[in-house]
């Protein structure tokens, strides 16, 4: 009798259906391009954080220099320097070289 009792707990293994294994494929093959497409856009926002960074420092900087501006008592040290970088001028008696040669 032990015989037969061995087969007929083969017999009650059931055999799963071909749609579902499909299913269980598309699902896992779903899920595995989800995880890989989430990891590009993880990847991109945080270049794109990096950038954002670098941008807030170079604001940070900036807001630095106009608060300096703003608070400077002596406004005429700055209307010189502006005066030579940005439009060229130069004071009485001052002498300015160009220097031609890395042109």
């Amino acid at each position: 009798m032990d015989q037969g009792g061995e087969k007929d707990c083969m017999k009650r293994t059931r055999r799963v259906h071909p749609f579902v294994k499909i299913f269980v494929l598309a699902f896992a093959i779903y899920a595995a391009f989800t995880l890989v497409s989430l990891q590009l856009q993880i990847r991109n926002k945080e270049k794109e954080k990096a950038q954002l960074a670098l941008l807030i420092s170079d604001q940070q900087l900036s807001n630095d220099e106009i608060r300096d501006i703003l608070e400077c008592e002596d406004d005429t040290e700055y209307i010189a320097e502006i005066a030579r970088e940005k439009l060229g001028y130069i004071s009485p008696g001052e002498r300015v070289f160009v220097d031609i040669s890395s042109k």
